[in-house]
């Protein structure tokens, strides 16, 4: 008995050891977990400023001006008691094109009239043609709701073929009559142009569509679903000048900018627009302050790609990746890596993101264990802590920005050639350049706060 229990123990010996080596060489364990704490964001808006030049061409206005009043009547006077029972019918409509020129806020246009008129001379009727250029000045004022008050006045007037009555017994020269009726109906061809040029040259509409439009979000990359939605505090507005082609005037639009991933963002139309406030030089160029967030779960996407399904070996020992899952740490990144195989269970990096402007990417600075895994490794699996695991996580870990910034600056740059405001109204831009100005930790995720600089010009055209 004793020699067969001596037998036993010898063959039992070496299954204890290998089953004391195959339980040493696959740990079912986890390292503690660390805590997820962020610090309070005490942080003003990121406020950006668009400066967006306006021309408006003269020429444009001129045109539009001599097509409306192509066939338009300026006066029509059909009665011989009206105004007083002068006894006189007077009709005037546009003969030639309407020349412009424009300084300050003045506006000075000629604009040739024929006019046909008709004189009761009490024993019979006389009729008449004539043509006349009428010089204008319309002074106009943009009033603190955007829209637009004009005073015209008929500066002087010159007959380019005198008026002459003709009657069954001859001709009457009648340039004083004519000049009666003429100074009569000034006031009304005065209200007529005011009511043209003030439709033409009203910046409300204009401004009420680029306000509206401006809250509209923006998809700037389809496949990382990345939007940006702007939203308009204030505006103003420079005065306005001429040169001898285009009437000018810079808008000067603070926003507060954000970027999202994922659906569209849901936002709340703010229809009404501030009233002018004038302002005397507005920058030339836009200055963007963007507001990048990056969801935990899309960190988590994007180094999963990389790293899940990575295997590490050491001799016999093997992991294999399985999860990553990221949290936040005041201003540290924990990264959480499911590991199966020789180590069964979670092990935790550590890392502050910061941006490196030499290589154009957020980078892990001194990613490494968490302490109380680096404490857990060396206890249990020393051989994964001498591993590569943890540089092939900091790579991981690094988003290049370099393409990003580029397909951002290209999206904007797209969004910003020939967007069509309205029918006639076309804004045009540069992207100079889009940096990283900080990164902060949030509850929510990553943010990366994006400064851009460039310029817009939005022309007015075929009124």
């Amino acid at each position: 008995m004793f020699f067969n229990m001596a037998k036993l123990r010898l063959f039992l010996l070496p299954l204890a050891l290998l089953f004391s080596f195959c339980k040493s060489s696959q740990v079912s364990s986890s390292a503690p977990k660390p805590g997820e704490q962020y610090q309070p964001v005490d942080e003003a808006p990121l406020i950006s400023t668009l400066t967006i030049p306006v021309n408006i061409s003269l020429n444009d206005i001129v045109n539009t001006l001599n097509v409306q009043l192509s066939k338009a009547a300026l006066y029509e006077d059909y009665s011989y008691t009206d105004n007083g029972n002068d006894g006189l019918m007077l009709n005037a409509w546009k003969s030639r094109d309407i020349t412009m020129m424009m300084s300050g806020n003045t506006i000075k246009y000629k604009v040739p009239v024929k006019l046909w008129m008709k004189k009761d001379l009490n024993i019979t009727e006389a009729e008449a043609n004539a043509e006349i250029a009428l010089a204008f000045k319309t002074n106009f004022y943009i009033n603190p709701d955007w829209s637009l008050r004009t005073e015209t006045e008929v500066e002087y007037h010159e007959w380019l073929s005198k008026p002459v009555l003709k009657t069954g017994i001859g001709s009457i020269s009648v340039e004083t009559i004519a000049n009666i009726a003429l100074n009569r109906s000034k006031k009304m061809l005065s209200k007529t142009l005011d009511d043209y040029v003030s439709q033409q040259i009203n910046l409300r509409p204009y401004v009420e569509q680029a306000w509206i439009a401006l809250q509209e979000p923006v998809l700037l990359d389809e496949a990382y679903k990345m939007w940006v939605k702007t939203t308009p505090l204030s505006i103003a507005m420079s005065p306005i000048t001429a040169d001898w082609n285009n009437i000018k005037a810079k808008i000067a639009v603070e926003c507060l900018n954000d970027v999202s991933f994922g659906d569209k963002p849901s936002f709340r139309k703010n229809s009404s627009v501030p009233n002018l406030n004038l302002v005397n030089d507005p920058p030339d160029d836009y200055q963007v302050l963007v507001a990048t967030e990056v969801p935990f779960g899309e960190a988590e996407r994007l180094a999963r790609n990389i790293m899940v399904g990575q295997e590490f070996v050491s001799g016999k020992k093997k992991v294999k990746v399985e999860d990553i899952q990221i949290w936040g740490s005041n201003d540290k990144l924990v990264v959480n890596s499911k590991l199966s195989g020789s180590l069964n269970g979670n092990i935790y990096f550590i890392g502050k993101p910061t941006f490196n402007p030499q290589k154009n990417q957020i980078e892990m600075q001194d990613l490494d264990f968490h302490f109380e895994t680096r404490s857990f490794l060396l206890r249990s699996a020393s051989w994964l802590f001498q591993g590569p695991i943890k540089g092939q996580m900091k790579k991981a870990m690094n988003y290049p920005l370099a393409e990003d910034i580029k397909a951002q600056k290209a999206a904007i740059q797209e969004s910003l050639t020939n967007y069509i405001i309205t029918p006639g109204v076309v804004l045009n831009g540069t992207v100079d350049s889009v940096a990283v100005k900080d990164i902060k930790i949030l509850p929510s995720g990553i943010r990366v706060n994006l400064y851009s600089k460039g310029r817009v010009n939005v022309d007015v055209k075929g009124l």
